[in-house]
């Protein structure tokens, strides 16, 4: 009983609330004075009674007698003279801010301006319609703003209507319920677990396979060493040497001592070598034993040179001789030319005497 009341009170009609809108309106209003606030401002006016301003009608052109004469240069003094009106900055306001308020400033004024401004507070004639105009523009642009803001309360509106019809047309989504799944067969479970038992050897293989490879990357083989070692060992105070793998003290380290070098002695003075000839690699002490080291060295050569020709040439008297004829030899036409050792006899080069030369100087 009390669900059939609860749904038939679901779909009676409501009365209107008293205070339907009230909190819209407020909002619109509001945003209304802060237009007019904002486009009424002091800044956005004509000022009414402008002192610096001065209407002037069109006056008939009128030509002096000097017109067709030419006119002198200005002087540069007046025109960079400052201009003595100072005109005043306005500032605009935001749309919600109270404007600031003016600040008085107390001057003392002559007799002569007081009665100035005596002539502009007295009220015109043309004043009364032109503030009338601007009331008019006023109210124009504020019912057009109300107009615009209504346009857009109404299209929201459909918006949301719209919306709520969607919704209703949908149809909800059926939810399966707990008890409601398919049962599987004893049939159709034995085939899947023989399905997911071959997934799972086949998974099982590829990380088997996948660990092997890792472990044979992270395997380092170290060389060894199993040669002859001696180990230094310290301890209690005293150090040891521990020969291993056919290490021996004496093979190690050497027991006898190693002679001293011998000192170099001249080879003609008998004194002891400063020097070593480059040539002969032999030691000697002073100028002289130098000179009479290449004077011998020069000597020894120019015999070993005469023992070499006399060698050649009894070895070419014995072999073939001067009598026998011989063919004459055949000249080939190419370029390339044998060179045997005995047609460039006479130019062979021998080393010059050391000697002769430092003698000559």
């Amino acid at each position: 009983m009390e669900t059939s009341k609860e749904g038939n009170v679901a779909f009676l009609d409501r009365t209107s609330r008293a205070t339907r809108g009230k909190r819209m309106t407020k909002l619109l209003d509001d945003e209304v004075e802060e237009d007019e606030l904002f486009w009424n401002q002091e800044a956005l006016k004509d000022e009414e009674n402008d002192i610096e301003y001065e209407e002037e009608g069109e006056a008939v052109d009128v030509f002096d007698s000097d017109f067709d004469e030419d006119e002198p240069e200005p002087d540069e003094e007046g025109e960079n003279e400052p201009d003595d009106r100072t005109r005043t900055k306005k500032r605009l306001t935001y749309p919600g801010r109270p404007p600031a308020k003016k600040k008085k400033k107390m001057k003392a004024l002559t007799k002569s301006e007081k009665a100035h401004q005596e002539n502009e507070e007295a009220p015109d004639p043309s004043t009364p319609s032109e503030h009338h105009d601007a009331h008019d523009d006023t109210e124009a642009e504020r019912t057009i703003r109300k107009s615009t803001r209504t346009a857009v309360v109404v299209k929201q509106a459909e918006r949301e209507a719209i919306r709520a019809a969607l919704q209703a047309t949908t149809k909800p989504i059926k939810r399966k319920k707990e008890g409601e799944e398919k049962k599987m067969t004893q049939e159709e479970m034995l085939l899947e677990a023989a399905q997911t038992e071959v997934m799972n050897l086949r998974n099982l293989e590829r990380v088997l396979a996948r660990e092997e490879e890792v472990k044979k990357k992270a395997i380092v083989h170290k060389a060894v060493y199993n040669g002859p070692q001696i180990r230094y060992i310290s301890k209690n105070g005293s150090s040891y040497l521990e020969f291993v793998n056919g290490a021996s003290f004496g093979s190690q380290i050497s027991t006898t001592s190693t002679p001293y070098p011998q000192k170099a002695v001249c080879v003609v003075t008998g004194l002891p070598a400063r020097y070593r000839d480059p040539k002969t690699r032999l030691p000697y002490a002073t100028k002289e034993a130098f000179k009479i080291i290449r004077k011998r060295f020069a000597e020894e050569s120019s015999r070993a040179r005469e023992e070499k020709h006399m060698d050649e040439l009894s070895q070419a008297i014995s072999g073939q001789g001067f009598t026998s004829k011989r063919k004459r030899s055949i000249i080939s036409n190419s370029r390339k030319t044998s060179y045997t050792p005995r047609v460039f006899a006479r130019f062979r080069k021998f080393p010059a005497d050391d000697s002769m030369s430092e003698d000559s100087e």
